[in-house]
């Protein structure tokens, strides 16, 4: 059960990464979207993107100058899998090195991994009980949450209504709804805002 989205970029990679938004000024406060796709010789294979936003369910990672965006049906595919940038004499790109792939194709660019955990269906059940005990009390004051998608202990709620866009959408989200999920079921290690 993943308890926090963990997408590794070693200095050489952000920097490459850094570099590649500050090329362009149309990249101002990109940030960088990662994903494993279905498809290749193995199974999957990896997706990097330069991206204006997070995607509505996608999990942020904070890095040094930018965001990693993982969308939720990534997110446990990825976990755990740390990004190089690498340069040779013959080529030069990003390279994986993820703890959940295995049987990699000799093409170097598919892989396959596990699939999704049992538990998460119960987790879900138990994070959407929770939610219709919390819900009440953000309604009462003209709001809502729904939850967007829950990965291993990690919850993205959108905020709507009076929640939604107001200067204490974090702290409704931290104060009140990460709390009693907290309480409510025990596997829940964050709450995250979708975007």
């Amino acid at each position: 059960m993943i308890s926090k989205l963990q997408v590794t970029l070693t200095e050489q990679a952000a920097g490459q990464v850094r570099a590649l938004l500050a090329r362009e000024e149309e990249t101002t406060g990109y940030g960088l979207r990662v994903g494993a796709q279905p498809g290749g010789c193995a199974g999957y294979t990896y997706s990097l993107a330069l991206a204006p936003a997070a995607q509505k369910g996608d999990i942020i990672v904070r890095q040094d100058g930018f965001d990693v965006f993982v969308d939720s049906a990534s997110a446990s595919i990825v976990h755990g899998v740390r990004i190089d940038y690498v340069e040779s004499l013959t080529s030069s790109g990003f390279v994986f090195a993820n703890p959940n792939s295995s049987d990699p194709c000799s093409c170097g660019s598919s892989f396959s991994a596990p699939e999704p955990n049992g538990n998460e269906e119960t987790l879900w059940r138990q994070v959407d009980e929770a939610m219709q005990q919390i819900r009440p009390f953000l309604q009462r004051d003209g709001g809502d949450a729904t939850v967007v998608d829950v990965t291993g202990g990690v919850v993205s709620v959108q905020l709507t209504g009076a929640c939604g866009g107001c200067s204490s959408a974090l702290d409704t989200l931290a104060g009140v709804i990460e709390r009693q999920l907290k309480e409510s079921v025990p596997a829940v290690e964050r709450v995250v805002l979708a975007h």
